[in-house]
């Protein structure tokens, strides 16, 4: 069923993108970025097991850049993250289960734009709450504003 669900919306997004930017800026990621938590500061479990990829979701948000092209290393880099994230959700706690979906699904809306070269800096606000989710559910407090 979520499956379908991702699908419909990747067709959704894709029906109304028009010609990819020929220029865009990535930009490294910026020195007065909130810090991030530590991977010792998620709950023993499913959420310490995906720390690693749910920090490199927030380490890749700054280099999406202001849409258009998003490089190559970068759409990795969120690939990996997806994939693992989405294997551990499917059998996560309920409590945590909820929050690592939202974030698999943010991860595939942001890909499906940023593999067509037609990302907009919406969608990484969205990817950027839903990490924000995932933290506050696996280290019981909000991640710093950035």
């Amino acid at each position: 069923m979520r499956t379908a669900a991702v699908v419909l919306i990747a067709s959704v997004l894709l029906t109304g993108c028009s010609s990819p930017s020929s220029s865009s800026s990535v930009p490294d990621a910026s020195p007065s970025a909130a810090p991030l938590p530590a991977e010792t500061d998620f709950a023993e479990g499913t959420c310490r097991v995906a720390a690693p990829d749910v920090l490199a979701v927030a380490r890749a948000l700054p280099r999406l850049g202001d849409g258009g092209e998003v490089a190559a290393d970068v759409r990795d880099e969120l690939r990996v993250a997806q994939d693992r994230v989405f294997a551990l959700a499917e059998t996560a706690e309920p409590e945590v289960k909820t929050a690592l979906d939202g974030l698999v699904t943010d991860l595939a809306i942001v890909r499906i734009r940023a593999d067509s070269n037609t990302y907009e800096t919406p969608l990484g606000d969205g990817l950027r709450e839903a990490y924000e989710d995932v933290v506050e559910v696996c280290t019981g407090s909000a991640p710093p504003a950035s």
